[in-house]
């Protein structure tokens, strides 16, 4: 029998799934998330789970599968999502009546002390570091570097920056409204300016610094004409600043700092740290960046701030 995207049981994993993304997924689902889907695709292609018979799928096939990524030192977050990819497919198939077991229930992800590659620490530049990166920032012209002022100062994702237009800025109210990321696909295409942020909280309104506003305005005298996208590639000059582009200026502000380069998230990170140490509530913070709830917020940021040993005495004393 031939169910739907012309699936038949006796079809490899691959086969199927490849069917199940361009028609169910790909019209369904932002650009970003498709590709990081395609991403996991093409990861799994290179197991052999990927060839198993729909039919033949056991659980030990799909638990096999995680623990040969573990063992091949995968982070966590990738073993997780190479599982949620074959779980949403084996979900689709079920719902289909497509005639097999729900094999996903009784696979296990790893414990953190299993996963070789350990999962990221979140760092966040010093008052130091921060001094003596905003003095080579402050003595460029580069658009590069009022991007990471911006990062800086508002705690925006590097996406979010990217594409930025001038009619996002609202000059009157000294806020910026953020409704868009910059995509980087998976495959070779041009990077794309994606309608819409990470997620419905992530699209919001924020208040302007006065060091923001004012690279704004430093920005601003520099254009003939302050309509569209804010940073644009040298090259072509009618798509964004890409994020290879951003990424070695920034690996070079370092060096010139004599700053260790940490990635382009980390001036978030810093936002957030600052933001914590003047005494900003959680949930402000949380609002700022864009979190969908106060517990990312808290649970990604925490450790950034200390036991909070102190802070705890005071109600004890």
């Amino acid at each position: 029998m031939i169910y739907a995207t012309g699936i038949t049981i006796g079809d490899p994993i691959w086969k199927a799934m490849e069917g199940w993304l361009y028609k169910f997924k790909q019209n369904n689902v932002k650009t970003a998330t498709f590709e990081r889907l395609l991403t996991s695709y093409r990861m799994m292609r290179g197991y052999s789970v990927s060839y198993v018979r729909i039919m033949d799928l056991t659980t030990a096939d799909i638990q096999d599968y995680l623990n040969r990524i573990l063992h091949d030192g995968y982070a966590y977050t990738t073993i997780r999502k190479q599982f949620n990819l074959i779980s949403a497919f084996v979900k689709f198939l079920l719902g289909e009546g497509v005639p097999i077991r729900p094999v996903h229930l009784n696979v296990t992800l790893p414990i953190a002390e299993k996963v070789k590659k350990p999962k990221k620490e979140i760092v966040a530049y010093s008052k130091i570091e921060q001094a003596k990166l905003l003095k080579v920032l402050n003595a460029s012209s580069e658009d590069s570097a009022y991007a990471v002022l911006l990062m800086l100062e508002t705690g925006m994702r590097v996406g979010e920056v990217l594409a930025l237009s001038w009619e996002d800025i609202i000059w009157d109210r000294r806020a910026v409204r953020i409704h868009s990321t910059l995509v980087n696909p998976a495959s070779r295409q041009k990077g794309f300016v994606q309608e819409g942020a990470k997620s419905v909280a992530s699209n919001r309104t924020i208040p302007l610094s006065t060091k923001a506003m004012k690279a704004l305005e430093e920005l601003l005298e520099t254009v003939d004409h302050p309509t569209g996208l804010i940073f644009r590639s040298v090259k072509y000059p009618d798509q964004s600043l890409g994020y290879n582009a951003l990424r070695k200026q920034i690996q070079r502000f370092c060096k010139e700092a004599q700053v260790e380069y940490h990635g382009m998230h980390v001036f978030r990170h810093t936002f957030a740290t600052n933001c914590y140490y003047k005494g900003c509530e959680i949930k402000k913070l949380s609002k700022l960046l864009g979190h969908a709830s106060v517990t990312i917020t808290y649970n990604t940021y925490i450790h950034l701030y200390g036991d909070m040993l102190e802070e705890l005495r005071s109600v004890v004393e």
